[in-house]
């Protein structure tokens, strides 16, 4: 009985953390649509203000803090987050959608690089050797606009870089803070930064455009709050790899909608930094994973 109940469990968490990749990758391919026409940071705040409009109804049923505990480290984890997802909404409009998100989604391997200097870690070669693999992947993916210096690649890195900050900043408040108060840190500050940085350059939106914007906070929002619940209902080990969907989906729906060109290499760089990341991922859980 108890054995089927885990099992049930596990499925739920399979299940929430699958949804969770759909609504990210929806909100990516909306991103991508909007930005045709409006600005990126405009985008960054109308998806951030109405997530915390989302997110504020809930933690006052729930009655959870919106203040936390560990405030200075919320704080850098709400500025990490929105510098992370300013560059990420920027990279998705002027490169190829998939090159744009799996560049996102360098965040685990920064991550193990930003440990060694504020968490005192080190790792071992396995975890150096999947780093380098990863930046191999990243050569491969992408090739000439790497070469030609374009600097939307190097944005996109560093929008991965910012988000291992903000991993790293997680990690230090989630024993002691509400996962709804983590993200409501990272919505409320996105939505005050973004404002201040958007006006200048505000376009109203059409109505197609609302549409978009609506599609595109819906997934952000959803694809938060199920990979919350995926956590919460099964082993970290066992569907950290599934996040990795976003990644899949919107290389494809990029492919399908903007006939974005991928060469044999592209795809392979691409893998190889999905692939490094999810052992990563799943390295970092089964170590600290009880024995």
């Amino acid at each position: 009985m108890n054995q089927t109940l885990i099992s049930k469990k596990n499925l739920s968490g399979i299940f929430y953390i699958v949804s969770a990749s759909f609504g990210f990758s929806l909100m990516a391919v909306c991103v991508k649509w909007v930005s045709r026409d409006l600005p990126s940071m405009e985008i960054v705040f109308f998806r951030s203000a109405l997530s915390t409009l989302m997110f504020i109804p809930i933690m006052m049923h729930q009655k959870i803090s919106f203040r936390g505990h560990d405030r200075p480290m919320l704080l850098l984890r709400g500025l990490s987050g929105f510098i992370a997802l300013s560059l990420h909404f920027l990279t998705i409009a002027k490169l190829p959608l998939g090159v744009a998100v799996v560049l996102n989604y360098t965040a685990p391997i920064f991550a193990v690089i930003l440990a060694i200097f504020f968490l005192n870690e080190k790792p071992d070669l396995f975890l150096w050797g999947m780093v380098l693999i990863s930046f191999s992947g990243i050569f491969l993916l992408t090739g000439a606009r790497l070469q030609r210096m374009d600097w939307y690649i190097f944005l996109g890195l560093l929008s991965g870089l910012f988000a291992a900050v903000a991993y790293i900043a997680i990690r230090s408040v989630a024993d002691h803070d509400s996962p709804l108060t983590i993200i409501f840190y990272f919505t409320a500050i996105s939505t005050v930064g973004s404002g201040c940085l958007a006006w200048k350059t505000f376009v109203w939106p059409s109505p197609a455009h609302w549409i978009g914007i609506f599609a595109l906070s819906v997934g952000a929002f959803f694809g938060q709050l199920w990979m919350t619940l995926a956590y919460r209902n099964a082993p970290a080990a066992l569907i950290s790899p599934f996040s990795y969907l976003t990644p899949t989906f919107v290389f494809i729906a990029g492919a399908v909608i903007w006939k974005d060109p991928f060469t044999t290499l592209n795809i392979f760089g691409a893998l190889l930094i999905i692939l490094a990341g999810c052992f990563i991922s799943l390295r970092e859980i089964l170590w600290e994973s009880p024995s």
